[in-house]
């Protein structure tokens, strides 16, 4: 059921434990829709989506199904690996069919249903920041600087909050309290914006999720997938190095420190037991100096 709460914007008004059965109802009429046949196992729910292994047109896939709740939901986010599908030379899983459909209900709900190739890699990490050592070999390092900057060279106008230049002056200002030197000084491209090391898969590099990549300050992604290896030196020094290219420019650093900013802002309400907040404080100074 939907409705509506008092500043007008949808919510569901499902039961925490109703919300995995109704995901598993749109997969399931999803797949029905689409002509593709469910695995009985490989379910994965998120929050915001469900996916599931399948035979599409005779060959094995991924199911992805999200709905689209407005309330707490981005559109762009919501269309983000629909419109990443024309971005050449980035590796991640490509789209082969997609479509949008209503659920049922006193307001229907939109559903989008995309059918990607099936990454039989494992993600680097189950957790956002690397706390273990993943399985990176040479090439890994090179396809992460081979996609970061074919992504790079792809315009766009799709925005998200926080990524521009006066958000990034409030966000650096609360947070580090002391000017931003000149040898950090922002310029704007396309990046993504959610490049952590469980959106990543290894021993071969891909990109799982496309949701999240618009204009930002250029070297965010570079910066993010770096400053969350931190606790792990060698793996860190080894995407430094990979990334050196745009994260030792002003716009690298500067991207370095927004992402710092925001990662010590989430870890505000995160268990950090490697002491990675610390890390990124001692780091930053460095930058700042």
């Amino acid at each position: 059921m939907i409705v509506r709460n008092e500043s007008g914007t949808r919510r569901l008004s499902l039961r925490i434990g109703d919300f995995g059965k109704w995901q598993a109802s749109l997969l399931e009429e999803s797949a029905r829709r689409l002509g593709a046949v469910l695995d009985p196992g490989g379910r994965v729910h998120r929050h915001g989506s469900v996916g599931s292994p399948v035979t599409f047109g005779g060959e094995r896939a991924w199911l992805r199904v999200s709905p689209f709740l407005a309330h707490e939901m981005n559109r762009k986010a919501w269309r983000g690996t629909a419109e990443a599908a024309a971005i050449p030379g980035v590796s991640k899983p490509a789209l082969l069919h997609r479509i949008e459909w209503h659920a049922d209900g006193p307001e229907p709900v939109p559903v989008s249903a995309e059918v990607l190739t099936l990454v039989a890699d494992p993600v680097a990490s189950r957790e956002r920041f690397l706390r273990m050592v993943p399985d990176l070999p040479p090439d890994w390092f090179k396809d992460l600087a081979a996609s970061l900057a074919a992504l790079r060279g792809y315009p766009t106008d799709r925005r998200f909050p926080v990524h521009d230049a006066q958000e990034y002056g409030y966000l650096l200002s609360a947070t580090y309290r002391r000017p931003v030197p000149a040898s950090c000084a922002p310029a704007f491209g396309t990046e993504h914006l959610d490049l952590a090391w469980a959106n990543v898969t290894a021993p071969h590099f891909q990109i799982l999720d496309m949701e999240h990549w618009g204009v930002a300050v250029t070297g965010y992604g570079a910066a993010y997938l770096y400053l969350t290896a931190l606790e792990i030196p060698a793996i860190a020094a080894r995407v430094h190095q990979a990334l050196a290219d745009v994260l030792d420019t002003p716009t690298g650093r500067y991207a370095q420190l927004v992402a710092a900013a925001l990662i010590i802002r989430n870890l505000t309400r995160l268990p950090d037991p490697g002491g990675l907040a610390a890390r990124l404080h001692y780091y930053t100074d460095t930058l700042l100096d």
